[in-house]
């Protein structure tokens, strides 16, 4: 057990293991290269290999083993500051970051050795609180609000943080009890800290691999569950919404409406000005559908020119008309599209759970019988007005 925990053979443990965690990391960040945050998790592999790699070297040309510690601190630091402004960047907590803020850190921690001189336990009384500040701030990083998909990993991410940090937490409390630096490196427990810091290796590149894994699944799943033109939902999670609203509406009893939308004169938008100004048009009523929806309200784009709404808390009589008439009220109008004035106008249809069907598809059925009525009348009269006399 003395060799296995002997600190010369541990710390070429680590060197070997921060190396081909550096290797993994490259193939990670050369799938990933978009994913925000990647390019500073691979700057901390980077610097962990020369920062692990420094007490190997010192024992090897037989140089002062505390000047090894004190740069391979510095390098730690760095390394540890990268995880942290990548986790950032992961999360979207921050912007672009000028890579001079990375040395910010070590510059911290050479002001402070220089501040307290020569003290005997310094160095470590020094990196180790920095080190922990830093594990902490990765850890809320991945701890704050989060989706349910992401947590079981984030989780992962946060309890490793959290155990490096008590380490080193612990190992300050050993430098202010020794006051020596000498002692504390050749402490019987250094070893089981190495070991700890070849597991907090493999296990963050490990957590790496797993969110950006995860992250481009949940792009996956939203792509295929999002229209492209829009970015509303699509057909598919319009049907899965609708499928899991009635569900809810049959354990709870609360009502809740279904309108489908139809843009009437679409296709005379295409044909006098081009695809481009009918995509156009269709964005800006994607957007005006999202301002009068409500909290909670659910809106979608089934494709072509057609739309729908799942409204809720429709408990009181007159809910039901009051939405539709927030609806047509702001969705048609006057509109600018790729510079043409046109004017919007659609027509609507509604049904209500459980009074126009206690199904999915016969709600559809009576919103779409309601709606395509609305087209009817509406062109009925358009064409009466064209045909009394004097009018165009």
């Amino acid at each position: 057990m003395d060799f296995i925990l002997d600190l010369r053979t541990l710390s070429f443990v680590v060197a070997v293991v921060s190396l081909v965690s550096l290797v993994v990391m490259v193939t990670i960040w050369r799938i990933n290269q978009r994913q925000p945050g990647m390019r500073h998790w691979l700057l901390a592999g980077l610097f962990s290999v020369p920062g692990f790699l420094v007490m190997p070297a010192m024992v090897i040309w037989r140089q002062p083993l505390l000047e090894g510690v004190w740069i391979s601190q510095s390098v730690s630091l760095l390394t540890l500051s990268c995880v942290l402004v990548g986790s950032l960047r992961f999360r979207g907590f921050l912007p672009r970051l000028r890579w001079p803020w990375l040395l910010l850190v070590p510059a911290v921690q050479w002001l402070c050795l220089l501040s307290i001189g020569h003290h005997p336990a310094g160095r470590y009384l020094v990196h180790d609180l920095l080190a922990t500040g830093l594990l902490l701030a990765t850890a809320v990083t991945f701890g704050w609000h989060s989706i349910p998909e992401q947590r079981p990993v984030f989780r992962l991410a946060v309890a490793l943080q959290v155990l490096l940090a008590i380490a080193l937490a612990w190992r300050w409390g050993l430098a202010w009890q020794l006051q020596d630096d000498l002692a504390v490196l050749h402490n019987p427990w250094q070893g089981g800290f190495y070991l700890l810091v070849v597991v907090y290796n493999i296990g963050l590149t490990y957590t790496i691999s797993l969110v950006c894994y995860q992250q481009a699944h949940l792009r996956t799943l939203s792509l295929a569950q999002q229209d492209a033109l829009t970015g509303l939902p699509n057909r598919r999670s319009f049907d899965d919404t609708l499928d899991r609203e009635v569900s809810r509406a049959e354990r709870s009893g609360s009502r809740f409406g279904l309108v489908m939308i139809d843009l009437n004169g679409f296709k005379q938008v295409n044909d006098r000005y081009g695809h481009a100004a009918g995509d156009a048009l269709l964005i800006e009523v994607a957007r005006r559908l999202r301002l009068v929806a409500r909290s909670g309200d659910f809106v979608a784009r089934l494709g072509g020119d057609e739309f729908c709404v799942l409204l809720h808390d429709l408990e009181a009589a007159d809910a039901l008309p009051q939405a539709l008439g927030r609806l047509q009220e702001l969705v048609n109008g006057p509109a600018q599209v790729l510079g043409h004035a046109v004017t919007i106008e659609a027509s609507f249809g509604a049904a209500v759970w459980p009074q126009d069907g206690a199904q999915p598809g016969e709600l559809m059925k009576q919103a779409d019988e309601r709606m395509y009525r609305q087209k009817a009348e509406l062109k009925a009269a358009r064409l009466a007005s064209a045909a009394r006399p004097g009018m165009a």
